[in-house]
């Protein structure tokens, strides 16, 4: 048999297991996706380095399999912008993506290439759907871990440079307590 078939658990403190591959992103990591770069150059040159997020992924490498991750996105802000994954377009445009949400709350936000954007609400048992062509950032709005499932085409591969050059065209902060979405004025779509 070529593609040997597996199982996982579900939960404990990675989410998964057994993983095949763990990716840390540190606010040194996100320093050009955060609105606030001022404010985030400031907390690093202070020594604050906070871990934002951290995916433990079962990885195969082959067309027709599936990845399958589990993002931890810790609970935060910068300034008043939520902690978030950094967000990308897939390699191969014409792939789609499956959330899960397992634990905590947040927001997908979902944005095509002329910077039309979508959001869905992720919480404990939700799936979310993101079409072919569409980036995709991950935001915890909540006050404890956001945990999810990722399942996608192991071959789509990750663009995280068009998000790194142009950003989101709408950002999730705290405005009175609550989530909001608004526009992002540093976009440069």
């Amino acid at each position: 048999m070529d593609r040997e078939p597996y199982s996982a658990k579900l939960g404990g403190p990675t989410g998964i297991y057994p993983y095949t591959v763990k990716v840390e992103r540190y606010l040194e990591d996100l320093r050009e996706y955060f609105h606030d770069r001022k404010l985030v150059e400031y907390m690093l040159s202070r020594g604050e380095n906070p871990l934002i997020y951290v995916v433990y992924e079962i990885s195969r490498e082959s067309e027709g399999e599936f990845n399958v991750g589990c993002t931890i996105i810790y609970p935060g802000k910068v300034g008043d912008e939520y902690y978030f994954t950094k967000g990308h377009f897939h390699l191969k445009e014409p792939t789609s993506e499956v959330y899960i949400g397992i634990s905590g709350e947040g927001v997908i936000l979902m944005q095509d290439r002329s910077g039309n954007v979508a959001a869905e609400e992720i919480k404990p048992g939700t799936i979310v759907y993101i079409p072919p062509g569409l980036a995709h950032r991950s935001i915890n709005t909540g006050k404890t871990d956001l945990v999810f499932l990722a399942i996608y085409p192991s071959d789509a591969g990750h663009d995280y440079e068009t998000i790194r050059r142009s950003g989101f065209a709408k950002l999730v902060v705290e405005r009175n307590g609550k989530p909001t979405i608004i526009d992002n004025p540093n976009y440069r779509g």
